[in-house]
């Protein structure tokens, strides 16, 4: 049974449909089914389904299979109807097959419902093919009729018929030449080398506009062989594999192979089309100066690739010694608020460093993984904090999403800021805590919560008149990226944050 069978099952009992389509499955059969009760559902899914196979109870609280049958008989008389039932007598049964039943099924014996379908379908299609080959034959008698009597006709003009096809036979003729003509001029001007090739390939014909690219002298190609050109073993083996395809599937084969020709090596294109059961067309084109202009590219590239890592390792270490400069200089300072200013800047350059270092340690030097990048950003910072990692932990969800640095750098700014102030404020003495980072993508939007639960975000602070850098910070990157901020202070502090991102990017 090949493809999905639609099965329409009239049964007023759910559980004895299910145990129906579950024998099904279990004989591997591939089916859509419904289900109905009354006689309107039937009628209805009649048309809208357009069942393979009906399936029915004989007996039902508002319908009866024997009126489902008559009605299915008169809508798709093709359609195999097996009655499906608990109990069932022998008289009823001959009656139902009498009326246009296919077969019946006993509901304690499901397992012999599989191959009554089978065996109906079988039918159903023998059925069919024995009245379109009834058909076929009517119409194949009724145009036979037609054509003797067209024949008839034909042969009362036969002479005159003869004298124009002769008459266009030398038009054909003509044309057939002046095609002819007009191709070889085409083949003269076509600059590529062109061969008739067997199977095994020996050298039947051959077409050369430059003859100084030839492997082989012109007078010497013709019942040679290509395993006497200079090829590779690989490549002998690819150009005979390919022309035994091309012979076996008629199709387009095409490879690329060099060719060492004195002085030089050149590169060449073949490709290969079957023109008989036993020889090919080749037409091989010098793409030598292609290659070497591909080489030059990716050379070009690997060049630049290893200067845009060499400019990212750069950017990261000159932003460690901005990061080290300030260290040093904090320990000269006494204050504890200026101090704390010092290794919030730290943390800042950190994590502008560690998107520079995450770029030229990958293979992709425009996108970062975000997950990671995050992972490595919070640890760093809870080991700058001392924070005591049995009493506060953090926790990173987040799909797998690459982006480009122009998002990374702000993004990885504004995680920095809400995490350093919810390790600083959210949790007092020996308070336990989880800060929570949740980074996805949705629709082309990029979504990112910080969330903590600690104390909670004081009422009484406003978040678009905040004087502290750190949270200033924040609302400024967020308008950078034309998104928007929202504050939850439901149990702890949630910071959401939502801006648009077309190159948001799961892997």
């Amino acid at each position: 049974m090949g493809g999905e069978l639609k099965i329409l099952i009239l049964e007023d009992v759910q559980f004895d449909a299910e145990l129906m389509e579950y024998e099904l499955r279990r004989e591997g059969v591939n089916f859509l089914s419904r289900r109905v009760e009354t006689e309107e559902d039937f009628t209805r899914e009649l048309n809208d389904l357009n069942p393979d196979v009906i399936l029915v109870d004989h007996s039902l609280p508002h319908f009866d299979g024997v009126t489902a049958l008559e009605i299915a008989k008169e809508r798709t008389p093709h359609t195999p109807f097996i009655f499906v039932s608990g109990k069932i007598g022998d008289e009823f049964a001959v009656e139902v097959l009498k009326k246009g039943a296919t077969d019946y099924v006993f509901k304690n014996n499901l397992t012999k419902l599989v191959p009554a379908v089978v065996r109906a379908l079988n039918e159903r299609s023998e059925l069919l093919e024995r009245e379109k080959a009834e058909k076929e034959l009517k119409a194949a008698y009724a145009q036979m009729e037609v054509r003797i009597q067209e024949r008839t006709a034909e042969l009362s003009q036969a002479n005159q018929r003869l004298r124009a096809e002769i008459s266009e036979r030398e038009q054909v003729e003509k044309a057939l030449r002046e095609s002819e003509n007009k191709n070889n001029t085409l083949l003269q001007a076509i600059p590529d080398l062109m061969f008739i090739l067997t199977r095994n390939g020996t050298y039947v014909d051959f077409r050369a506009k430059n003859e100084n690219i030839l492997a082989l002298t012109p007078d010497k190609i013709i019942g040679k062989n290509i395993s006497d050109i200079g090829l590779s073993k690989e490549d002998l083996r690819l150009a005979l594999q390919k022309i035994s395809t091309a012979l076996e599937t008629n199709t387009l084969q095409s490879f690329e192979y060099e060719l060492p020709l004195s002085p030089d090596s050149f590169h060449f294109e073949s490709r290969i089309i079957k023109l008989n059961e036993k020889e090919v067309l080749c037409i091989v084109r010098d793409i030598t100066d292609n290659k070497l202009a591909e080489d030059k590219i990716n050379k070009s590239l690997e060049e630049k690739d290893v200067l845009l890592r060499e400019i990212h390792h750069r950017v990261k270490n000159n932003l460690q010694i901005v990061s080290s400069l300030l260290s040093l200089q904090s320990r000269y300072i006494e204050q504890p608020e200026t101090i704390e200013m010092f290794k919030e800047s730290q943390s800042r350059i950190k994590s502008m460093a560690l998107i520079h270092e995450k770029l030229y340690q990958t293979g992709d030097l425009t996108r970062i993984n975000l997950e990671e990048y995050v992972e490595e950003l919070v640890a760093d910072l809870f080991r700058s904090y001392s924070v005591n990692s049995h009493l506060i932990t953090y926790k990173i969800i987040s799909d797998n999403i690459l982006l480009d640095i122009n998002t990374a750098i702000p993004c990885g700014l504004i995680i920095n800021e809400l995490v350093t102030n919810s390790i600083k404020h959210a949790f007092t003495g020996t308070q336990t805590g989880l800060i929570t980072i949740e980074l996805n993508c949705k629709d082309e939007n990029f979504i990112m919560n910080v969330q903590d639960n600690g104390i909670g975000f004081p009422e009484d602070l406003n978040l678009d008149d905040i004087k502290t850098l750190g949270l200033q910070l924040v609302t400024s990157l967020t308008k950078q990226l034309e998104g928007s901020i929202e504050l939850k202070r439901e149990e702890g502090t949630c910071f959401g944050i939502i801006f648009k991102e077309p190159g948001c990017k799961k892997f």
